[in-house]
């Protein structure tokens, strides 16, 4: 039987915080491999309006599309996947910046509704986690995917106007912000899962993805002195989690910056 040759296949994720190229070397219907990846901060619904994006935000953006189409043709990709979300899918400007992305960079940048977005964190988490019933969490900037899990199939999903960054810029002001904003901030998130009537997750797992999820379990890390390097499988408690809020809760942006983890 002859063997299947393989490819190189990059992903493009251009989120509302980061960018992130995951380049795989893939044989067709049979494995694949990790082989580069670049991540950057490109803060793409920073001063987001109802105009739509900033042109702050659009020349970062650009800036970083244009070096990681430039790596990929380097390093001999042949296909390439670019995907945005919620800071384009927003946007009143989106689809006049895929337009500009396709014209003077030569990617076709395909932007997810929130269901498909909610479908793919799903999609990579069962591929990584042993769950069978449970509850996908996907933080980003921009919005949270929130994700029911029946039978290790994803069984339906949203994005929320939930993320990092969106959050602090509707409600947060002051710096460190006060007991009043982050009150406003708890009560916009159950206001928003209260929403989902089909969330009857109480007693089950619940597998959390991306930056916000990522940051909080290095805290805990930290603080246990866990000896491995990878975070993959991590399990964070209630208790971790509270801890962790209350101490970001009282410093400031400078303080948070050079909190360990």
């Amino acid at each position: 039987m002859k063997p299947t040759a393989s490819q190189r296949i990059a992903v493009i994720d251009l989120g509302s915080n980061t960018a992130r190229l995951v380049v795989m070397n893939t044989i067709p219907g049979y494995a694949y491999r990790l082989e580069d990846e670049i991540r950057e901060v490109v803060r793409l619904r920073q001063g987001l309006t109802r105009h739509g994006l900033s042109e702050e935000a659009i020349a970062r953006a650009l800036f970083t599309l244009r070096l990681f189409k430039r790596f990929c043709d380097g390093a001999g990709v042949e296909t390439i996947l670019a995907t945005a979300t919620s800071a384009v899918r927003d946007a009143a400007n989106g689809p006049l910046f895929v337009e500009r992305v396709r014209r003077e960079i030569g990617l076709s940048l395909r932007v997810l509704d929130g269901e498909t977005e909610a479908y793919y964190g799903v999609l990579g988490a069962l591929n990584e986690v042993p769950l069978s019933e449970g509850i996908v969490v996907d933080i980003g900037g921009g919005s949270a995917q929130v994700s029911r899990v029946r039978d290790r199939r994803f069984q339906q999903g949203v994005a929320l106007p939930l993320g990092a960054l969106a959050l602090t810029e509707q409600f947060i002001q002051n710096d460190p912000p006060k007991k009043s904003e982050l009150k406003a901030v708890r009560a916009e998130i159950d206001r928003q899962l209260d929403r989902l009537n089909w969330l009857d997750g109480d007693g089950l797992p619940l597998v959390g993805l991306g930056g916000t999820v990522r940051n909080l379990a290095k805290m805990e890390a930290v603080r246990q002195k866990y000896p491995l390097y990878t975070l993959h499988g991590f399990s964070l408690s209630r208790d971790s989690v509270a801890t962790s809020i209350a101490e970001l809760s009282k410093r400031t942006l400078a303080e948070r910056q050079k909190i360990r983890g």
